[in-house]
């Protein structure tokens, strides 16, 4: 969401900077594209132009808009990222494509019809096994551009408590949430295709999708669109966000000193300019103001259609996972589509903040050489540098383990607040 504020501000001043592409940085081989009920093609077309008829009162020009993230706030932690992956990759072609940083590999899944690159990053389990289930994954704006790198912690430990594959799904920013949320799909459907055809998993293993804040609604929107809902095991939405965009600049203020700090453990990526902060945030509601931009859907029409197309199938499977200290998260607001129905998903509450999902360690000898140089400049020289909670991480990676696991949801909010007790008793002794 300060990408989106830096972004839109750049552009109404006349200057837009961006930070490099994930997928612009390969190009993809050729992959079987034959297709899948999991999802099919001409429902998963129609669906999404009913979906844009709900969306008819929206900011088309706004909607029409492909941004690219800015790195004028929030930059240095999401630039990292970009300069790291980079790095990354050039890693991992001088491998020859092999498993490196975490395991990652990269699926390539451009058509021969196409030009444009389409990747997604594939977490497997480490014993070489064949996996017990897969995890689609949509991280948040910005961050979500390089899953492998920011949420890779958290889909590790995941997958390692589950013997879960992940499927991490790279995007870019952007006004048009639908048109985000069409091109995740079809990500999805050809990775499915390329893991049972060239990587020889069972068409009946049980699929998950995940999300964490605008992913979370990227994916409601999806499921919304192609009535894959009911094929799936499971929905979870962590920090679930369906914030307007004037509406999110006002509450990215939070987001982006928590970048400042680093998360609430972590050392910090920021510049520590508080003024800088608050006068381009100011100048970003201006400018909402005056061209009036918003997001396709917008949150009522979100409202709408999560209210129309989730069906007691869908809402038995789902869990939303909720953080005490979170001015971004909207999971009451999506709560509130189904008031007074008699089933409800379940809610998980925690400890933490909306970056809790987001843990990221940099030692410089754990990392490649090819890498070690950009991770020095990140971290100012330091030979560690940290961001995030990583007790509020695991707490998190439990919650969603136990849920994949068939347990039901819990309140640990408690336990910050013993921890928390049981230090400030010792200080005082």
């Amino acid at each position: 969401y300060v990408c989106y504020a830096a972004h839109h501000v750049a552009a109404f001043v006349g200057h837009r900077a961006s930070i490099p592409s994930a997928a612009s940085l390969r190009r993809g081989n050729e992959v079987a594209t034959t297709s899948y009920s999991y999802i099919n093609k001409s429902t998963r077309e129609s669906g999404f132009k009913r979906l844009s008829r709900l969306n008819s009162d929206a900011n088309n020009d706004a909607g029409k808009e492909d941004s690219t993230p800015a790195d004028a706030i929030g930059g240095d932690l999401v630039t990292a990222l970009a300069r790291l992956d980079e790095k990354w990759e050039l890693s991992r072609r001088a491998d020859g494509g092999g498993k490196r940083i975490g395991e990652w590999t990269v699926l390539d899944l451009e058509d021969e019809d196409s030009s444009a690159p389409e990747i997604a990053y594939l977490l497997e389990p480490p014993s070489g096994a064949v996996p017990s289930c897969v995890i689609f994954f949509l991280g948040g704006a910005a961050l979500g551009q390089f899953p492998h790198i920011s949420y890779s912690a958290f889909l590790r430990r995941v997958a390692s408590r589950t013997n879960a594959a992940v499927v991490a799904v790279p995007y870019e920013v952007g006004l048009d949430h639908l048109g985000i949320a069409r091109r995740a799909m079809e990500t999805v459907r050809k990775s499915v295709i390329e893991c049972e055809d060239s990587r020889g998993y069972p068409p009946s293993l049980p699929k998950y999708a995940l999300g964490h804040s605008l992913g979370g609604k990227l994916h409601s929107i999806g499921i919304a669109a192609t009535g894959i809902g009911e094929e799936l095991a499971g929905v979870g939405f962590v920090s679930y966000n369906n914030f307007g965009f004037a509406e999110t600049i006002t509450m990215a203020r939070t987001f982006a000193k928590e970048l400042e700090v680093g998360g609430g453990g972590g050392s910090g990526f920021g510049s520590g300019s508080t003024v800088a902060f608050d006068t381009l945030f100011d100048l970003a509601g201006m400018a909402v103001s005056a061209v009036g931009l918003e997001f396709t859907p917008s949150p009522s029409d979100t409202d709408r259609i999560v209210k129309t197309k989730f069906d007691e199938e869908v809402l038995k499977k789902m869990r939303m996972f909720c953080f005490e200290d979170d001015d971004l998260d909207s999971t009451e607001r999506f709560m509130d589509c189904f008031d007074g129905q008699d089933l409800v998903p379940s809610v998980s509450y925690l400890p933490g903040t909306h970056l809790t999902p987001v843990f990221l360690k940099l030692g410089l000898d754990d990392l490649p050489e090819e890498a070690k140089d950009v991770a020095s400049q990140v971290t100012g020289g330091f030979q560690n540098a940290s961001f995030g909670n990583e007790e509020t991480l695991d707490l998190l990676v439990e919650e969603v383990s136990d849920w994949m696991l068939g347990k039901g949801p819990n309140d640990r909010r408690a336990v910050r607040k013993q921890l928390t007790g049981i230090i400030d008793a010792e200080v005082e002794e």
